[in-house]
């Protein structure tokens, strides 16, 4: 971010540079919530049938204001670390797909 708000500065001034980056890494931020809000939402209501949305509407909000007032470090291991779990359903899917895969695969090379 300073690279970018100096690259910025050396043609709008340093002031307003910052505040370009600034409203760009804010702006970012917040949809970023947003879509993982309405992301986590959805599949916590396909997970549930759509019960206790409001549940996990709260904690949502509650981390987030958890997350603004920790480390940012801390906030970035953790981060790192769930988004490394999302990996496992993946990959399990990944293995109960691959008998189709190398079906469909020579299939299509015997074509």
């Amino acid at each position: 971010a300073e690279l970018i708000a100096a690259s910025f500065g050396t043609v709008f001034g340093d002031k307003i540079g910052s505040l370009i980056v600034a409203m760009g890494i804010g702006l970012f931020a917040l949809t970023t919530i947003l879509s993982w809000s309405l992301y986590g939402t959805r599949c916590f209501e396909f997970l549930t049938g759509g019960k206790f949305v409001g549940v996990f509407q709260i904690v949502f909000v509650f981390v987030v204001v958890i997350g603004a007032t920790l480390k940012l470090d801390l906030v970035w291991n953790i981060a790192d670390t769930l988004n490394g779990f999302m990996a496992v359903p993946n990959l399990i899917a990944l293995l109960g797909l691959s008998p189709v895969v190398i079906k469909l695969t020579r299939e299509h090379f015997a074509k």
